[in-house]
């Protein structure tokens, strides 16, 4: 039986240029009316790529709607439920869209008075577009692969463990464990990846759990 060539791990780079669609938010009625009808690539870029945004340390919630509320609108109670569940769970942009529009829909219901924000705290939306760009890293081994992945920027970091789950429409889509998988017999290695809580997570800290798991090999 022919033994089967590893598949070297090439690891991209990606840079996220951001655009403003011109739509603000004063209140949280006016916040619900252009969400609703704001298209996916908005949803997208405030929903998940809050992590690359906000870099190594995560803010208190993981997306930009939820410390709007909790920044803006001071209600702590609506940024704990629109950080209560993980977009990742749902395989399109719009069915994570109808989740935030329930829990907003509720949450106003409940209150006495549409809640307005201070001068300067409105909620602009945007959108945003991304570009990859080839690196010099690329990996045939697992020693290999840990010792790119210690070095490559939050950018890469970011485009293959969590922007690839969209890209292939699942949770389970990461580009590591899916490489893992289908060059390495390391089942353990790749359920334990794809265990990671990603979406809870800041880039530093998922990086240091994949270091780490990697490093019980």
């Amino acid at each position: 039986m022919v033994k089967k060539k590893t598949e070297k791990f090439i690891f991209k780079d990606s840079v996220v240029l951001v655009s403003p669609t011109g739509q603000r938010a004063q209140n949280l009625k006016e916040f619900l009316n252009i969400l609703e009808g704001s298209p996916d690539r908005v949803i997208f870029h405030h929903l998940y790529q809050s992590h690359l945004k906000y870099g190594l340390t995560l803010k208190d919630y993981p997306n930009d709607f939820a410390n709007w509320a909790a920044e803006a609108l001071e209600d702590i109670a609506l940024a704990e439920k629109l950080a209560s569940f993980d977009p990742y769970d749902f395989p399109y942009v719009s069915q994570a869209k109808e989740v935030m529009v329930s829990i907003l829909e509720e949450h106003l219901w409940d209150l006495p008075t549409v809640p307005w924000v201070r001068p300067g705290f409105e909620f602009y939306f945007s959108y945003s577009a991304t570009i990859v760009l080839d690196t010099s890293n690329e990996a045939s081994t697992i020693g290999q692969f840990a010792k790119a992945l210690s070095h490559i920027p939050d950018s890469s970091l970011y485009y293959h463990f969590y922007e690839a789950r969209k890209r292939h429409k699942t949770k389970q889509g990461d580009d590591f464990s899916v490489w893992i998988e289908s060059n390495f017999n390391l089942p353990d290695l790749v359920e334990e990846i794809r265990n990671i809580d990603f979406y809870f997570f800041s880039l530093a800290e998922v990086r240091e759990k994949l270091l780490t798991l990697m490093g019980k090999l």
